[in-house]
């Protein structure tokens, strides 16, 4: 069979004509159809194409993804075929049981003639060992070597004791715990299998995992996920199909406080890239995460107190065809954090994606910053002028409502954003700016009914830290306070090496610091910190992910020490 659909000669066509070039290629392919098979398939293609010429009438983007066909070539347009199938499940739902009765006990590969998805590295094979050459970590760590992009796991804790999971061999998830008082480690133990980096996979950190405890005393991971496995078929949230592989799984502690054996619980989106939780002071919890690939919704999951399964997900925004070009898509990055008892705080950014799967450090295409909060009492989304915000939310609805920091016209773009907690409550978020000449975090504020940008994050404005010779530090990458006079300290000193210090108060007025003592100081090294907070929001102590070359481990440092279990 032969397609001889051709981007030029359907823009040529527009939408009415082009639509004609489309069912005229399901009927070739229904023509094709065995005997044996016929009758079913038939139906099928007859019903989608109905759906396809209803909805072409509005929207352009069935011509424009059927347009990326290239002439003469069957994969082309088998893979082209399941673009248009995907948009057309995760946007119009009435397809989903027409395509869910078709491709009822068929494999992916009965379904489309592609060929097997290579996701395999390319460059340097998974869990590579520790490179020769490069300098031994020093002791301290309480984790195996790590894989992929720095990360500092997810914490919690609770009467006096810290858990941690995180992303360990072959991306698996491990978990283990440290007592404050005792000082002693239960585990790292495994928790449970991903499909993220298996069979020879490229090492991909999206799956790191997220843990919470329910009120019965079970844990909770969330973990692997970056867009499922195209044998998962279709994704009933999204109009992105899985390019990257690995599936988001749930596990449960099979009994409550311990951390020895987990039981896989069936009741998220395998699609999901991105997590976030949150637990709430009635005990329910809420799971963020992204609900596919690129191209997706971003969802909560809520666990009310009391039950052990997540609720069916709420949708937050939904991605957006650009009607002039549908190739390319309007979509958000998004990031939450819990803000009070009762209320979560989400910022936002933008995203630029497009169907071609160009994602290269030239076309993240991160614009703008946006605040929007969830009241957990009534499960509403409100802007930051405490108007409610009808779900779920487009590129339209946050420009008009929920938008902090307008970069469209500006060299400065926002590459992350994260919620921020200011003393009076006032709405704020950070940005990490970049432009060809700095990189640093800003701020956005609401005051006075206006939103500012642009400004210097709480606390840095005035503030000074030095080193041990009374020199001013100028790369400071990371500052935690641990009490009024006392803070930890990640900065790059004039050798260039990385360094995790103390830091004491010599002024207060002034905020002015001052190194009291190095605990790293390494070369080559890139360090990741975290503080650890009791269920008072004090700190208690610190996270570090130390990565050198292929070297990379997880440290605990409390009460100026290095708490390892190696």
């Amino acid at each position: 069979m032969q397609h001889i659909a051709h981007a030029q000669v359907l823009s040529s066509l527009g939408i009415g004509r082009a639509l004609l070039v489309i069912l005229f290629f399901t009927t070739l392919v229904s023509a094709s159809v065995s005997a044996s098979e016929g009758t079913s398939k038939q139906q099928y293609l007859k019903k989608r194409s109905a759906l396809i010429a209803k909805y072409s009438t509005k929207d352009s983007t069935f011509t424009t993804l059927q347009a990326q066909v290239t002439a003469n070539d069957l994969t082309s347009s088998e893979y082209w075929s399941w673009r248009i199938d995907q948009y057309l499940y995760g946007q119009y739902p009435e397809f989903q049981a027409i395509y869910n009765a078709y491709a009822q006990h068929k494999t992916f590969h009965q379904l489309y003639n592609l060929p097997p998805e290579d996701l395999t590295f390319k460059q340097q094979p998974p869990n590579t060992p520790i490179s020769s050459s490069a300098t031994t970590l020093p002791h301290g760590y309480f984790t195996d070597n790590l894989p992929g992009n720095p990360h500092r796991g997810h914490h919690y804790v609770k009467n006096d004791k810290v858990y941690i999971t995180y992303q360990g061999h072959l991306t698996d998830p491990y978990i283990a715990s440290f007592d404050l008082k005792e000082h002693s480690w239960e585990g790292p133990h495994k928790a449970a299998e991903s499909t993220l980096s298996k069979g020879g996979r490229k090492i991909d950190s999206h799956g790191r995992p997220i843990m919470e405890q329910d009120s019965k005393g079970h844990f909770h991971i969330v973990f692997g996920g970056h867009g499922g496995e195209r044998e998962d078929g279709l994704n009933p949230y999204s109009i992105d199909t899985p390019h990257a592989g690995g599936r988001m799984l749930h596990v449960m502690s099979e009994k409550p406080h311990d951390l020895t054996n987990f039981v896989q619980v069936n009741d998220i989106t395998p699609f999901a890239s991105y997590t976030k939780s949150y637990t709430m002071a009635n005990g329910d919890i809420y799971l963020f995460t992204r609900a596919g690939t690129h191209k997706s919704p971003w969802v909560y999951y809520k666990m009310k107190n009391g039950e052990q399964r997540f609720q069916p997900p709420v949708i937050i925004t939904w991605p957006t065809p650009q009607k002039d070009d549908p190739i390319k898509v309007d979509t958000f990055y998004i990031t939450p954090l819990k803000i009070s008892d009762t209320e979560i705080a989400i910022s936002s950014l933008w995203h630029e994606c497009n169907f071609h799967e160009v994602h290269d450090k030239t076309t993240y295409s991160r614009i703008n910053a946006y605040y929007m909060k969830l009241d957990t009492t009534n499960d509403t989304f409100y802007n930051a002028y405490n108007e409610e915000l009808p779900l779920p939310i487009t590129l339209a609805v946050a420009n008009a409502k929920t938008l902090a920091f307008d970069s469209t016209q500006r060299e400065e773009t926002p590459f992350g954003t994260r919620p921020l907690t200011l003393p009076e409550k006032t709405p704020a978020l950070a940005y990490e700016a970049r432009t060809k000449n700095y990189r640093e975090w800003r701020m956005a504020v609401l005051k006075n009914g206006q939103w500012q940008h642009s400004l210097p994050l709480p606390g840095t404005e005035t503030r000074t830290i030095k080193d041990h010779n009374n020199r001013v530090i100028e790369q400071v990458l990371g500052f935690e306070k641990l009490e009024k006079n006392t803070a930890v300290v990640v900065y790059k000193n004039q050798q260039d090496k990385t360094v995790f210090a103390t830091v004491k108060m010599i002024d207060d007025k002034q905020e002015d610091w001052r190194v009291n003592e190095t605990h790293l100081s390494l070369a080559n090294t890139r360090i990741q910190m975290e503080s650890v907070k009791n269920n008072n929001g004090e700190p208690v102590a610190v996270i570090l992910n130390v990565k050198k070359g292929t070297a990379q481990r997880l440290y605990l440092w409390s009460n100026g020490q290095f708490h390892g279990n190696h």
